[in-house]
């Protein structure tokens, strides 16, 4: 007795296409999985390069020092560069000073500038803060609680103008200067932010890059930002 099987062919034919297809979308699988992890491989390579050379390049960091009193000069251009109008007043402009290089330090800030200073009665530093709120930066401004009070005192307007200010608590001067813009710029020294400390004492000025630097005033900043909290 004989017995015909029909269609034998055709269903081994394509059990061997299903394999050939499954063996050939597998081997697309492992070259796109190879790929990905080519790309992000080079990636990571580009990053990591990219960092050694800005930790490397000579010149990077900046570090910087100021002396006072300043030579008076027309600041105006600081707070409208892209005005089209020019200033008028008697003071010399196009001139280079430490206080303008202090005011172009402070306005670089993009994110958060924290404030700790004893005397604040400067009236283009008040602008500069006043700038920065303006434009969403994150400010906090740490002061002493007398002084913040005296005539001409500019913490008053700060506080108006809805920028967070905290005194100190405690029985002793709060007698810190210094600014940090961005948690990267450190700006310290002897200098009160008053109109006399800049036209008229000899003062100096610290500006630094240096995170080694930069970092302990931003711990002294935050602990006394919180020591100081008025709840």
């Amino acid at each position: 007795m004989s017995v015909t099987l029909i269609g034998c062919d055709e269903t081994t034919s394509d059990t061997g296409y299903s394999r050939v297809v499954a063996t050939e979308a597998n081997t697309v699988m492992w070259t796109v999985k190879v790929v990905g992890l080519g790309v992000v491989a080079v990636s990571l390579s580009l990053e990591l390069l990219v960092w050694l050379l800005r930790r490397l390049r000579p010149g990077k960091t900046l570090n910087e020092v100021l002396f006072f009193p300043s030579e008076m000069a027309c600041v105006e251009h600081l707070f409208t560069p892209s005005s089209p109008f020019s200033c008028f007043c008697s003071l010399p402009h196009g001139v280079e000073t430490s206080f303008s290089c202090l005011l172009r330090r402070i306005l670089s800030a993009t994110s958060s500038l924290d404030l700790c200073v004893f005397a604040f009665s400067n009236m283009d530093l008040c602008r500069a803060i006043l700038a920065l709120h303006s434009r969403g930066i994150t400010i906090r401004v740490l002061t002493d609680k007398d002084y913040s009070a005296i005539t001409g005192s500019q913490i008053g307007v700060l506080r108006k103008a809805g920028i967070c200010v905290r005194c100190d608590v405690g029985s002793v001067y709060m007698h810190h200067k210094f600014a940090v813009v961005d948690e990267r710029l450190l700006i310290t020294g002897s200098l009160n932010w008053t109109l006399t400390a800049v036209q008229s004492n000899m003062e100096n000025i610290l500006i630094t890059e240096e995170l080694e630097l930069v970092r302990p005033f931003i711990k002294e900043f935050n602990r006394l930002w919180v020591h100081n909290d008025p709840a």
